[in-house]
């Protein structure tokens, strides 16, 4: 019952009300009948479709509305209801079963393993909810949601397809009678042809081409803006990108797979997915064309008669073609991946270099990156030289059977011609429309270098997908490390074991209590897990079993030893993680102040690359200035004071506890100066197994 209240399952309701109409229908003549009988396996496609992927219910919903429009089409010209200039430009009868034949075949694939990978990463936008996206105008009022656009936009550009499709059928018949014209010295059907066929095929030709253009052209555009905000927004998402490199998904560059990867697997998939079936429209067209034009063919030189020669002939041309493209070219498809990988690398490596400048021109390193650039480089040009050899060695063999296929035809009907037994049009006729077959048979054969690169980019935004879903899925697991806020005001642990990413486990707790309104100090030696602590107590460390509470409705912020400075004005960096509108200008410049840095408290709308123009301890004390703008209830230093001298610190010290009276203070340090600013000490012992596990101490009496 569920899949007949749903629109496919209308739409095989109508398909079958339809084909019994035609069924009873008196009088009608054999075509219809059959066009009615298939109307009946339609509307068991469109029943059967209901479970089908988001994407390809589009097609499926496509065909069954052009099976409905062109039967009773059809039918009404059969019973002499429509104009006969309007009846004269329907199709053949053979479009509707056509139309059967394609829903087939879409549901058949639709169980590929390719497709359904494709589909995986094109269904969310087809079925989305989401309101129409306001950054793009083109098409926003196509639908009351944004996967409606998509699904509209979709059946469009298939519709315009099919229109195309039947402008090139058209222009075959054209040709014909033009030759024939020709052949019989007949001036005023020559330019009758010229005036009354030709030109308005050009004109709807060139413009179906640009609204063809511009629907393709949209739909590319709003489906790149929503997949790419809902993949870096699930990226950035809950730490989910802090997680990614401790899954055993391959996911490099994440910035390459939402930029490029995205859009063009989106171009690919709109190109690819519309075209191949206008080649599948257009290839049934002509194969009844091209078996008419044979139907009675004699065997050149003989008197051996094979009906539809033609079509066997260049059946067989096309699968022995296809099946050597693929022997030469699928080597591309590893190719391809790899060459999107050693880009990346590549382009990584520069970045790095570029945000580390300082650091390298210290240390004099200018050498060793450039010969770490010179290797990865170098693996460029290795990859991208056997990308060139196997292209061309596809090239060769397309070129040539490209070549071979435009005379082929014309050699196998050239003598039935000079014996006069088909006209000069039934021999341009006939070479036109094997030269369609041919070349909707080789859609294999001349994608092949795209499908390479479509299945590279395929795999790639799949792989970071399943990456994002395990790190989504190691929030929750790991040991078995649970977050809550079973507790009154202080952040506790209980039963608490930390590990690294291979399992070997550093911290051990039984009972820890960080309270509230006492400011603690935690110490020990490097490599103790003072600082996985601090992100388990944040919830973005995954490894661990156990159980951390913190208190309910409590705001927390945690500043490494090495703030994050985001590109942009000083404003936003200062105002950071909030937005610049959430301060008053005063606010961010007093924060300023407090921080110790007067000086750029007159440089809020100044755009510069922030984390290069500012010392390590000014960067520090920037992220200080952040804590006093958002007075968290919580703050985390995890040795975010390290760069600054101890009077500084100290004063630093002194304003967070003046500015910040209700924020509980906890602090990762090593200085024994840092004990006289906080009211207790928390202390990273060793213990069995190589594991630390802190323990109160007492607070060392201030030196004199």
């Amino acid at each position: 019952m569920a899949a007949l209240k749903s629109g496919l399952g209308v739409q095989a309701v109508l398909t079958a009300l339809v084909a019994l109409l035609l069924l009873a229908a008196p009088g009608l003549p054999s075509p219809p009948l059959y066009v009615s009988l298939a109307g009946f396996a339609m509307a068991g496609i469109l029943l059967a479709s209901n479970t089908l992927s988001a994407y390809l219910k589009i097609f499926v919903s496509v065909y069954g509305i052009g099976y409905l429009l062109l039967a009773l089409a059809k039918t009404l010209a059969a019973l002499g209801a429509l104009p006969a200039m309007v009846a004269a430009l329907l199709p053949p009868d053979f479009a509707a079963t056509g139309s059967v034949v394609f829903a087939a075949i879409v549901l058949a694939i639709s169980y590929w393993k390719p497709i359904r990978d494709i589909t995986l990463i094109a269904d969310p936008y087809f079925a989305s909810h989401d309101k129409p996206s306001r950054e793009i105008g083109m098409f926003r009022r196509f639908g009351r949601t944004e996967g409606q656009i998509g699904r509209n936009l979709v059946a469009l550009s298939i519709f315009v397809n099919f229109a195309d499709v039947a402008i090139t059928l058209g222009f075959n018949f054209y040709y014909r009678d033009m030759y024939n014209s020709l052949q019989a010295l007949d001036a005023q059907a020559f330019w009758n042809q010229v005036v009354w066929t030709f030109i308005p095929l050009a004109v709807l030709n060139v413009a179906i081409g640009m609204f063809d253009l511009y629907v393709d052209s949209g739909l590319q555009l709003r489906w790149r803006t929503w997949l790419t905000h809902s993949l870096y927004e699930r990226w950035l998402g809950d730490g989910t990108h802090y997680r990614i490199p401790f899954t055993d998904e391959h996911a490099d560059n994440p910035d390459q797979r939402i930029q490029s990867d995205v859009n063009a697997f989106i171009a690919q998939t709109t190109t690819l997915s519309t075209r191949l079936l206008s080649q599948a429209a257009q290839l049934v067209s002509f194969i009844v064309i091209l078996w008419t034009l044979s139907r009675d063919f004699v065997l050149p030189f003989t008197d051996t008669v094979i009906p539809g020669f033609l079509v066997w002939l260049v059946i067989a041309y096309a699968v022995v073609g296809t099946w050597l493209t693929h022997i030469i070219g699928k080597p591309l498809i590893g190719l391809d991946y790899r060459q999107e990988q050693v880009e990346a690398d590549f382009r990584f490596a520069l970045a790095r270099n570029r945000i580390y400048s300082e650091q390298i021109a210290l240390l004099r390193g200018e050498r060793a990156e450039a010969s770490r650039l010179t290797t990865l480089f170098h693996a460029i040009v290795d990859n991208y030289v056997g990308i060139i050899f196997r292209r061309i060695k596809l090239i060769a063999f397309t070129f040539s059977y490209r070549q071979a296929s435009t005379i082929f035809p014309l050699i196998i009907a050239a003598p039935s011609f000079f014996a006069k037994k088909i006209t000069l049009g039934a021999l341009q006729q006939t070479a036109n429309a094997f030269s369609n077959v041919q070349g909707s048979l080789n859609f294999f054969i001349n994608s092949y270098t795209i499908l390479a690169a479509y299945k590279a980019n395929t795999i790639r935004l799949g792989s970071f997908k399943r990456a994002m879903t395990k790190a989504e899925a190691l929030a929750g697991a790991g040991y078995g490390l649970a977050q809550g806020n079973d507790t009154a005001g202080s952040v506790t642990a209980r039963g608490l074991t930390l590990a690294l990413p291979d399992g070997r486990e550093i911290v051990r707790a039984e009972e820890l209590t960080l309270p509230k309104g006492a400011a603690t100090l935690l110490t020990g030696p490097s490599g103790s897990g003072k600082s996985t602590l601090f992100r388990a107590i944040a919830g973005i460390w995954p490894f661990g079993k156990g159980r951390i509470d913190v208190p309910a409705g409590q705001s927390a912020l945690v500043l490494p030893q090495r703030p994050y400075i985001p590109l942009g004005s000083l404003r936003g960096a200062v105002a950071y993680p909030n937005t610049v509108d959430r301060f008053s200008d005063e606010e961010i410049r007093e924060a300023l102040r407090a921080a110790q840095l007067p000086q750029f408290a007159d440089r809020l709308d100044e755009v510069d690359t922030w984390d290069r123009r500012l010392s390590g301890g000014e960067q520090q004390r920037l992220a200080l200035a952040r804590a006093i703008l958002a007075k968290p209830d919580w703050l985390f230093l995890d040795e975010a004071t390290a760069a600054l001298d101890e009077e500084t610190e100290a004063g630093i010290y002194r304003t967070l506890r003046e500015s910040l009276p209700g924020t509980t203070i906890v602090s990762i340090g090593h200085r024994s100066t840092l004990n006289r600013h906080h009211d207790q000490r928390v202390e990273m012992k060793p213990a069995e197994g190589g594991r630390f596990e802190p323990r109160l101490s007492a607070m060392p009496a201030p030196a004199e």
